[in-house]
């Protein structure tokens, strides 16, 4: 229980906590690195060798970018980095030992003569004559067995090119040679598939032929008897036939029977490979304007009659393309390969065995820090150190949820600043915290230098690890004291308006008797203005104009009643009982709120009547009572005083007579109080105000009761202010209260102990403030000890009737003032206050004037003593 509420513990618990967290995190990440890049199953040496590589690309690229530049090639000599460039479309005949192969390189002729070329590292970059670079790492020159598959790859990039696009304007049809071209900027592009469709002697059939560059001619694809590819290009070619007979009156021929051997013995060759000469068919009934339908490239289609005809013996040789790198596409545009001029670059470099540790700036160690950072974590046991770690992470937090909300010398849950926000403001908060601070990390890291070098990384990831784990730490105990605390869910903004939202549901199901005639009016209005949108939209305007000044004229009468009920309502607060509310045109629940204010109003001006009624009643009896025993009392302690005068023989007797004596002098008091207090409480004493000097009134008042408080065995501490306090009181009434309250200190106060009276003033109040510590215990509240005939001496030891504080309370009020008693153990406290009166200044100067004059006169009385002194003398 100590341990919990220790704060020392707590700090060191913190610190554990926050140790062990990093170190679980760091391990662990280092774990699954291992784990995701085989480290676990690598020697260092090989992890490294793979690093290097990487930072080989890098220098690389910085090497060609600085060729020529031999300070920049001596400063990448110095981080370990030993390169050549060499120019060449290919390595296959490159001497690697001759430094005469080389633009550029940093390596000495000895390390050129001990060059073995299988280590050698490959990095091929390639300008091209747009300006453009592009580079791609080969690996090692020794994991290419044959030199072929490194041309291979080489070349992909070498000869590179790009596509242009071009709109082909016409379609050709070579009447030469049979060729159909796509003409586009000047030039003739053979269309490399072209099929076309004879209904023949065995039914329709299709041939489709692909372009032959190195023949320059058609070469027969297949022949097939499935038409469906053109089954909607030949109805549409049969319905422009149609209508061109009806326009000429004329049939048009198909085919003519005699020839279709011959045509099918051209369209056909020499069978499926052969090439085929389409200028053949010029010469029969199945020429180019008799083809209906010609399928181009699989995508355009278009009829004989739309081909533009060309002689390919009247057109330069040098307009027609000759080999292939083009196509159609789906737009019916030309895509065709333009060839880019490139120049290679092959980077060769050697990767070091080992980079010294203190070579900071080399890329070696900036690459490949973290892997000799996870060597070494491995080489002081991983496992062992992650599970301690997790250890004592368990632990040190275990005992932080455990203290959580626990104080020294506090009993049950403290909740801090930080607990009182609301759960869900604070969950995002933190998540958004923790997100921005990972994110500024990862930022830093990806766009600064900082990354590659080891002790600035580590040092910035710990500075943020530490922070984000503090937050979270807090975070989650936090949580914890709420849920310790108990109904943390109230504490939320979700709650608070899920909270409001059932609320207003529920006082909406309470009021509903009054809300649904509300909510009718609202649907009422609305279903009307819908209405007048829908079935009158040359008059919405007017109808929307005339529902809003009826709208006012009702709620400007709604406003008119509810102030007229507000007012009745005010003036029932301040007192006045007769006032009432016409409600003859009031409507609605205007008019019931009303009626029951009426009603209200009656019952209490009779309440008020019954109870004056009683008071007066009380006030009679009791002044009728006590007067009846008043006049016999007086008889009674006449004649006593008379026998307390004669000369008594009998001891007894003597006795008897003191004990009478007291007996009817406490009676006599407890009926002179009891008639006080019926007329304080009543309001049948007289009040005259006058202002009052309060701190010369407490300091005259409470010195009279001096020697009495001395007797009691009481010191009497009495504080008031440096500067004049006024009231406007009646002096009478407030000196029988600081009487009352006086003489309650007195029979009541521990002896030994100190009485003190204070003045306390404001710029609006003034109160006198009585204070002691009670000899009997005080088992009563303030409120209690005001009523009639209750004393704080359950015992009833002291002499007293209990109407001391009851009187003094009715006293207050009847001068406007107010009287608050305050229990707290033995402590007795009185407050007394009263509204403060600021005299104007005609009024202060005639005090000040009266003062002086009091106090020459006390002078001149003074002086003439003295001088008499001196005479007798």
């Amino acid at each position: 229980m100590k341990l919990r509420n220790s704060v020392i513990a707590k700090i060191t618990a913190w610190m554990f906590c926050i140790a062990s967290i990093m170190g679980t995190v760091v391990l662990g990440i280092c774990l699954a690195y291992g784990i995701c890049d085989g480290l676990l199953e690598q020697t260092r040496e090989e992890a490294l060798k793979s690093i290097y590589r990487y930072a080989n690309m890098t220098y690389s690229r910085e090497a060609f970018w600085n060729r020529g530049n031999s300070i920049y090639a001596e400063s990448l000599r110095e981080e370990y980095f030993k390169y050549g460039i060499i120019k060449s479309d290919s390595l296959a005949e490159v001497d690697f030992h001759d430094r005469l192969s080389y633009l550029d390189t940093n390596m000495t002729d000895e390390e050129l003569a001990n060059i073995i070329s299988d280590q050698l590292f490959i990095y091929l970059l390639v300008e091209k004559g747009n300006g453009s670079l592009a580079g791609i790492p080969m690996e090692y020159y020794g994991d290419y067995g044959d030199m072929a598959s490194l041309a291979v790859e080489s070349d992909a990039l070498i000869k590179d090119s790009e596509w242009t696009y071009l709109y082909a304007d016409r379609i050709c049809y070579d009447v030469a040679k049979g060729i159909v071209y796509y003409r586009a900027e000047g030039n003739y592009y053979p269309v490399q598939n072209v099929s076309l469709c004879y209904d023949g002697s065995e039914g329709k059939k299709v041939y489709n032929y692909n372009y032959d560059f190195n023949n320059r001619g058609y070469m027969l694809n297949y022949q097939s008897m499935d038409t469906s590819l053109f089954d909607n290009y030949t109805e549409e070619f049969l319905d422009d036939l149609k209508q061109l007979q009806e326009v000429t009156g004329e049939e048009a021929e198909i085919t003519q029977p005699d020839q279709t051997d011959r045509i099918e013995e051209i369209l056909g060759g020499k069978g499926s490979g052969s090439i085929v000469n389409l200028a053949e068919l010029n010469n029969t009934t199945f020429n180019y304007s008799k083809w209906g339908t010609i399928l181009l490239d699989n995508i355009r289609s278009i009829t004989g009659e739309e081909l533009t005809l060309i002689d390919s013996s009247n057109i330069a040789d040098g307009f027609f393309i000759k080999e292939a790198g083009y196509y159609l596409n789906e737009n019916y545009t030309l895509v065709v390969r333009d060839d880019i001029q490139a120049e290679a670059y092959w980077v060769v470099s050697l990767i070091p065995d080992y980079v010294p540790a203190d070579r900071l700036d080399s890329k070696y160690n900036q690459e490949s820090w973290y892997v000799n950072y996870y060597y070494d974590i491995v080489d002081r046991n991983l496992f062992q150190g992650l599970g301690i770690s997790i250890v004592v992470m368990v632990l040190s937090f275990g005992f932080l949820v455990y203290a959580a909300g626990h104080r020294k010398a506090v009993e049950g849950i403290v909740l801090t600043p930080f607990d009182k926000i609301p759960i869900d403001i604070l969950s995002v908060f933190v998540c958004g915290v923790e997100m921005g601070a990972a994110l500024l990390a990862i930022g830093i890291l990806e766009e600064t230098d900082i990354g590659r070098f080891a002790y600035t990384s580590l040092g910035m990831c710990g500075l943020f690890g530490i922070f984000m784990t503090v937050i979270a730490i807090a975070y989650i105990l936090s949580l914890c004291v709420r849920v310790k605390a108990g109904k943390w869910w109230r504490n939320s903004i979700c709650y608070r308006i899920c909270s409001w939202i059932c609320d207003l549901i529920a006082a909406i199901f309470r009021h509903i008797e009054l809300l649904w005639k509300v909510i009718f009016l609202i649907v009422a209005i609305s279903g009307m203005e819908l209405f007048a949108l829908a079935y009158f939209e040359d008059g919405a305007i007017a109808f929307y104009l005339i529902e809003r000044i009826v709208l006012c004229v009702a709620m400007c009468l709604a406003a008119i009643q509810i102030y007229k009920l507000q007012k009745a309502g005010q003036c029932m607060a301040e007192g006045d009982l007769s006032y009432e509310i016409n409600t003859e045109k009031m409507f609605w629940e205007c008019r019931k709120h009303g009626e029951n204010l009426n009603k209200i109003s009656e019952g209490m001006s009779k309440a008020v009547d019954a109870r004056m009624k009683s008071e007066r009643l009380k006030t009679e009896l009791i002044t009728n009572v006590s007067h009846d025993i008043k006049t016999p009392l007086t008889s009674i302690i006449n004649y006593v005083d008379l026998l307390s005068k004669e000369e008594l023989h009998n001891d007894k007797a003597a006795e008897y007579l003191e004990v009478l004596e007291r007996q009817s002098s406490k009676l006599k008091k407890l009926i002179e109080d009891l008639v006080e207090a019926s007329k304080a409480s009543s309001g049948n004493l007289a009040v005259d105000s006058q202002q009052l000097d309060v701190g010369v009134f407490v300091t005259q008042t409470v010195g009279e009761f001096e020697e009495k408080l001395s007797i009691a065995g009481l010191e009497l501490i009495v504080s008031k202010l440096d500067e004049s306090v006024y009231i406007m009181a009646d002096g009478r009434h407030i000196w029988r209260v600081v009487d009352n309250l006086m003489n309650n200190i007195c029979k009541y106060a521990q002896k030994g102990s100190r009485v003190y009276v204070n003045l306390e003033a404001t710029e609006k109040s003034v109160s006198i403030i009585f204070r002691n510590i009670s000899k009997y215990p005080l088992n009563i509240s303030g409120e209690e000890l005001m009523e009639r005939f209750v004393r704080g001496d359950k015992s009833r030891n002291t002499e007293g009737h209990g109407l001391g504080l009851s009187i003094a309370q009715s006293l207050m009020k009847l001068i406007d003032g107010d009287m608050n008693i305050v229990v707290d153990g033995d402590l007795f406290k009185v407050v007394l206050t009263f509204d403060r009166y600021q005299p104007k200044m005609q009024e202060l100067v005639l005090e000040k004037e009266e003062e002086g004059d009091q106090k020459e006169k006390e002078n001149a009385d003074f002086g003439l003593q003295g001088k008499g002194t001196a005479i007798r003398h």
